[in-house]
């Protein structure tokens, strides 16, 4: 073994400490192919030890000369023996020649990782139920009852203009009914809210959910 690679065996040790159990560290000798592997730490999870030959990416690498073009090789993936991901990383060491002797390999097990993601997701998913209705899907928790006000004309009409006192009656009138349907007026407040931003007054809301729900019962009369 080579002085050079002699002086990366405690590194070895330094990132196993430092990346925790789920990671292998790994130090080739280039010289012995058959016996490559001359220091490792956390070999159960590619199930090696020190002895062991080059792996076939590995002799690849060699062989396609990419070690010439890069210093190193990184984020590329692998398969541990019980089909686990191992997202992958090479460092790639010469001499002063510019030959290769040698390779630190550093293997993450990523089996964890991937089964936090998947309680994540679970966490975070929208219910299919809710995609299939096609309407609005989408809440926003809001701290007051003028963001509540706001958020709901801004769905039911997107990019209105700021004054909507300019608005015509009928049109006010067919705005405070999606702001029924939405459930805006079970929230108590909102009537003098929407009243403010409509420039008109409380009984003039009262009103208009009065000529609402008389519109809706003849309706459903007919």
């Amino acid at each position: 073994m080579s002085d050079k690679l002699k002086s990366y065996k405690s590194l070895v040790d330094f990132l196993a400490d430092y990346l925790g159990d789920d990671t292998e560290v790994v130090l080739h000798d280039m010289r012995d192919w058959h016996n490559s592997v001359i220091a490792i730490r956390n070999g159960y999870i590619s199930g090696r030890k020190v002895g062991a030959p080059i792996t076939d990416l590995g002799l690849a690498m060699v062989r396609d000369g990419s070690w010439r073009e890069a210093p190193y090789r990184v984020n590329y993936k692998g398969l541990s023996p019980t089909g686990g991901v191992i997202r992958s990383a090479t460092y790639f060491i010469k001499d002063d020649d510019g030959d290769l002797i040698g390779m630190l390999c550093i293997n993450m097990d990523c089996s964890k990782l991937m089964d936090a993601r998947d309680i994540l997701d679970s966490l975070i998913a929208i219910a299919p139920s809710c995609a299939r209705t096609g309407g609005e899907s989408e809440e926003t928790f809001n701290m007051d009852v003028r963001d509540l006000v706001a958020n709901n004309i801004h769905r039911v009409i997107p990019g209105h203009v700021s004054d909507l006192t300019k608005m015509g009656r009928q049109e006010k009138i067919d705005l405070v009914e999606k702001l029924q349907n939405m459930g805006t007026f079970m929230v108590k407040g909102t009537i003098w809210e929407v009243a403010e931003v409509l420039g008109v007054s409380v009984p003039t809301i009262y009103r208009y959910l009065s000529t609402i729900k008389k519109e809706n019962e003849n309706s459903s009369m007919m």
